[in-house]
Order: C-alpha cells, then structure tokens, then sequence
C-alpha cells in the first residue's frame, strides 16, 4: 500500500480536560483552518476517526485532523460545541453538536478541511 493509497487523516491530538487545553486546542483549530489555505471546514466528534472519514466525507473535504481524545462524552461533547459556537461564522457545522449517536470510548474530536484550490 503506497502513501496515495492512505486515508488522509492525521492524528495531532491532545488529551486532558477541557479547562486545560481548550486555548491551545482552539489556536490549533485555528492554525489549520486558515482562510488562506482552507475553503470549508466541519468539526466533529467519532470512535472510529478512518469510518467517519471515508462515509461522510471523503467526498467533499480533502482531510481530517484528530485534534483530542478522550474516554469521555462529556468532555469531547462541550469541546465540539465550543469550537464550533466560538467559529459560527465559518465553519460548515449546521448545529453545535450532538448529531448522532457516536459509539463507545474512545471518543475523537476532529477537523475535516477542503484545501483552497491554487
């Protein structure tokens, strides 16, 4: 299996609660999300990071980057809501969250982006 053949997903994640790393977790996001060099991006929560990406959204963003996990719901379910109420504006989330039954631990949150096209 050559490099091409790869999902292109990558694991940049953090772990810990949420009071201590959501500041760097959202200078991450923010740092992958440049309107230079993204178009769109979505924020999501899964158990099973390759699944989510080749069913949902191979088609439409051109990678994902695991940004935390955790054992737990709670945690990675306020994480989601904060960084997409605190990217409204931009980020292709319909709602903050909470879209459908997940799973069981571990729990991933993740970034999908569509790269800007040169």
């Amino acid at each position: 299996m050559s490099a091409a053949d790869l999902p292109p997903i990558f694991f940049d994640h953090l772990t810990g609660s949420p009071g201590r790393i959501v500041s760097t977790l959202v200078r991450r996001l923010s740092a992958y999300t440049r309107e230079d060099r993204v178009s769109r991006f979505k924020v999501g929560i899964t158990n099973y990071p390759e699944r989510r990406f080749n069913q949902a959204y191979a088609r439409y963003y051109d990678e994902m980057i695991v940004l935390y996990k955790t054992a737990s719901i709670d945690n990675v379910s306020r994480l989601e809501a904060f960084l997409v109420n605190h990217n409204w504006e931009v980020t292709d989330n319909a709602i903050a969250g909470g879209g459908g039954h997940i799973g069981e631990s571990p729990y991933f949150l993740y970034v999908v982006l569509r790269h800007r096209r040169r």
